[in-house]
């Protein structure tokens, strides 16, 4: 709400709060004397100021010296008599003045409501703009935080992963120079050889943790076009399955809806699937995992749900499971980037994802806007 917003709201609180008890007061008043006149001006009084006409005429021609003092006297009896018979005259000249009076009070009443509206609404604009400004600032540094905070996870992963192998790569330098000082040259050269291929084998583990952040900073955009869901699916699954032998796919359809569509890019659609099934086998390592893929479709949407029979997400990191380089995962091949990538997508599309445990088993539930067929 704007300056403007509130100057009105509140010249308009204040000249009904202002007019309200002149209006009424008025009508009060203009009761009250409709009220007094239809009392006073009855047939009664109007009969006895005829007859006192009748009678100061009378009495001025048989008075002759008195004429002039009966004349007067017929004159304002006879203006009285007059009006009683119109009372509305005098209602009239009553209600003109009251109306001035009246008119002038609502006038007065709006000037002053402007003014206080205009005193009013700069303060709690001023106060507003204050109150906004803290809560900018305050996001701000909020949002700050929190960045600082990604790029700190950002840099202990990437110590992390670069550490790894520059330690033995160390160690194997150091060996080899006391190799060097300590060793015929035929066994100098074997020594040489092994130190080579061990670093040559960490080097390529490093080279592998940079291409996959590389990758995570290079996804394409979403190209969306519109597909059937259940056909896009039982294609996936299918090529899914054939890269995870440890799993088994079933794919529950829906027995009332015929075609569902949705605009997906198919392409990236198929690396969510790969993730969120990559996600639970990594979650279970040593045993066969067994997935359920359901569907559905609500008025406006299409959900998709994936679980399976595995051990669900502790409840203390549940919040955390999307974020970038998190991972509670002991495979050294696992980067924290999976479900980050599948969050990133699914929003792409328009869509949302979340994790909640059902029956005792992870599930990831996936909304995405559905299209008409």
């Amino acid at each position: 709400m704007n300056r403007a917003s509130v100057g009105s709201l509140l010249f308009v609180a204040l000249l009904v709060m202002a007019a309200v008890p002149l209006l009424a007061s008025f009508h009060l008043l203009e009761d009250t004397l409709r009220t007094s006149l239809r009392l006073g001006f009855n047939e009664d009084v109007v009969r006895v100021l005829e007859q006192s006409s009748v009678n100061l005429r009378a009495l001025g021609k048989l008075d002759s010296a008195q004429r002039d003092h009966y004349r007067a006297q017929f004159e304002d009896v006879e203006r009285l008599r007059q009006i009683y018979l119109a009372p509305e005259l005098v209602s009239q000249s009553i209600e003109k003045p009251l109306k001035m009076y009246f008119g002038l009070g609502l006038g007065m009443a709006v000037l002053v409501s402007l003014g206080v509206a205009t005193l009013l609404s700069r303060r709690v604009a001023n106060s507003y703009r204050i109150a906004v400004d803290e809560l900018l600032h305050e996001r701000e540094q909020v949002r700050y935080l929190r960045e600082m905070s990604s790029w700190q996870e950002l840099a202990k992963m990437l110590a992390h992963e670069i550490k790894n192998p520059l330690t033995p790569i160390e160690v194997l330098v150091t060996s080899l120079s006391r190799a060097y000082q300590s060793k015929t040259s035929q066994e100098f050269v074997t020594h040489l050889n092994e130190t080579e291929a061990m670093v040559a084998e960490e080097l390529q583990q490093l080279k592998a943790t940079v291409n996959k952040f590389s990758e995570f900073a290079r996804l394409p955009q979403v190209q969306l076009t519109r597909v059937d869901v259940l056909d896009l699916l039982r294609q996936q699954l299918r090529a899914v399955s054939s890269t995870m032998p440890s799993t088994a796919l079933e794919l529950r359809e829906p027995a009332e809806v015929a075609t569902l569509y949705a605009n997906i890019d198919t392409t990236l659609f198929r690396q969510v699937l790969t993730n969120l099934v990559r996600n639970g086998v990594e979650a279970n390592p040593g045993r066969e995992v067994r997935f359920t893929i359901s569907i559905g479709a609500g008025e406006r949407n299409v959900e998709l749900s994936v679980m399976n029979d595995g051990d669900p997400v502790r409840a203390e990191i549940v919040p955390r499971i999307f974020d970038p380089y998190f991972s509670t995962h002991a495979n050294k091949d696992n980067m924290g980037l999976g479900l980050a990538i599948v969050k990133k997508i699914v929003i792409e599309h328009h869509g949302d994802i979340r994790y909640e445990e059902r029956d005792g088993q992870p599930l990831f539930l996936i909304t995405l806007p559905r299209v008409p067929a």
